[in-house]
């Protein structure tokens, strides 16, 4: 049970940091630990009698078994170096516990969005099994590197003898104040659009041409995702009305409306880790039943975008949902078939994508670069074209590596973004040393590199600096720097 360390309001605007989470120590009987250890023997020693007994049969039956079986070995080792690397608690919080679940997510319901695929489109095939030793080899790297971050001493936890925290009542009004901006370029926007996609569909994948038709408005209308953020904040903090609550759940609604899941999907993700951080622990159970409850609306929303009956006719409702969720991964066994050879490896092709979005295009045009020619060269522009498809294709980061530099780039990679899951981690368990306003920003720092991991290496910068720089906007109006409670 975690203690809770409360810290009394400050004087002119209701100025707080609400409740503190004070980490105990952690307090395990020595069975607990063997029988992490049993439970991983009992897996290794049954796949290498499954391997031993019915290798023979598998190899005609199943061609690609022998790198499942070393994914789901390597999975063992995972489960070990979150024991005893990473190490309790295993909290909803723990951005290295979070991550390593999604990736395991990520691959029990790719590998089922890819049984779905086949069933639909018999002639689609690749190497599923390769895309899972990928995940599991790299989540495990990103473990280890996490791991070493987190036993150096007083990594990423510098004391300072001021911080920000939220003035409420200015952050009450600023969101307010954004929550109309947002509305007015929602409205304009879609009148510009001439149809609301979510409702009409969106089949032949125009949404990709939104920001060019909707222009600064549509800019605007996507300041609804940091209108919910700042609400959920305030939530978090038990500081918001039940108005509040409404602004908050209707921006989500309207960033929604152009169709792609993401626009809600990442402020929620941010809420959720920054509720268990400063209001109270989030059971696991409850974020499985909210996970099994989302995955089918998620889906639901993917079928009524591409208003196809083909794929309900076919695989019924149950299959829909398996289609509809973390296809990306489906297409990472893609990519790790035709990038197989290195001629077509892009070699950092796509690494300028990530660094633009860092600058408005201004200031990389005073630089002579031309920002929208290299932002256009990202991975899933890239796959786009090599896929014959319409839209942008996501294989999260591990799979933009590899498209760039193979095996040895995706693990480099994997190690690196250990270093980032192990820094964010650090600076999330030490929210009493940095308040509120940074657990706003590590908050939304952890929820995107989580996401990263179906995503793409420009959107991972981009969606840091379209909610950063706001969020950092705000927090000049509305926070305040205080000295620091010992």
């Amino acid at each position: 049970m975690c203690g809770w360390k409360s810290i009394s309001d400050q004087t002119e605007g209701g100025l707080s940091i609400g409740y503190v989470p004070v980490e105990p120590a952690p307090r395990l009987t020595n069975a607990r630990p063997v029988r992490w250890v049993v439970v991983v023997g009992v897996l290794w020693m049954g796949l290498l009698v499954v391997a031993i007994g019915k290798g023979s049969w598998l190899d005609t039956a199943w061609p690609g078994w022998s790198r499942a079986f070393w994914a789901a070995a390597v999975w063992g080792v995972n489960g070990l170096l979150l024991r005893y690397g990473i190490g309790p608690p295993f909290e909803v919080g723990r951005v290295p516990v979070l991550s390593l679940t999604f990736a395991l997510l990520m691959t029990v319901f790719g590998c089922a969005s890819y049984w779905a695929t086949v069933q639909l489109y018999p002639e689609y095939r690749v190497e599923i099994e390769r895309a899972a030793l990928l995940v599991a080899v790299c989540t495990a790297l990103s473990l280890v590197t996490a791991t070493a971050l987190l036993r150096l001493p007083n990594a990423g936890t510098g004391r300072y003898a001021q911080w920000f925290v939220w003035n409420w009542s200015r952050l009450t009004a600023v969101t307010y104040l954004l929550f109309l901006v947002a509305v007015v370029g929602t409205v304009l926007a879609i009148k510009r659009i001439g149809y609301i996609p979510i409702l009409s569909g969106d089949p032949e994948s125009l949404r990709i041409e939104f920001p060019t038709i909707g222009g600064i408005w549509y800019r605007l209308s996507m300041l609804g995702g940091v209108v919910a953020l700042l609400a959920g904040i305030q939530v978090c903090a038990r500081r918001a009305s039940l108005g509040l609550w409404g602004i908050g759940l209707i921006s989500l609604a309207m960033v929604g409306l152009y169709g792609p899941r993401f626009f809600v999907v990442l402020p929620l993700g941010a809420i959720v880790l920054i509720w268990d951080r400063v209001r109270g622990r989030i059971p696991w159970p409850a974020l499985g039943l909210s996970f099994t409850i989302v995955v089918p609306v998620l889906a639901a929303l993917f079928f009524v975008r591409q208003r196809d009956p083909e794929p309900l006719a076919v695989l019924g409702p149950v299959g829909l949902v398996l289609y509809g969720t973390l296809g990306e991964f489906r297409d990472l066994g893609w990519v790790l078939d035709h990038y197989e050879d290195p001629a077509r490896l892009q070699h950092g092709e796509t690494m300028g994508s990530v660094i633009v979005p860092i600058l408005p295009t201004v200031a990389w045009a005073a630089l002579g670069i031309d920002k929208d020619a290299i932002f256009a060269r990202n991975s899933a522009n890239i796959l786009a074209d090599e896929m014959g498809r319409d839209t942008g294709q996501r294989v999260g980061i591990y799979g933009e590596l590899y498209m760039n530099f193979g095996w040895a780039g995706a693990m480099v990679g994997a190690s690196l973004y250990g270093l980032l899951l192990g820094y964010l981690d650090r600076r999330f368990r030490h929210l009493r040393e940095t308040g509120a306003v940074s657990a706003s920003l590590v908050g939304l720092a952890a929820a995107t590199t989580i996401f990263a991991q179906i995503g793409q290496l420009n959107m991972f910068t981009a969606t840091l600096v379209s909610y950063g720089y706001p969020i950092l906007g705000v927090a000049f109006i509305a926070a305040r720097r205080v000295p620091r409670v010992a």
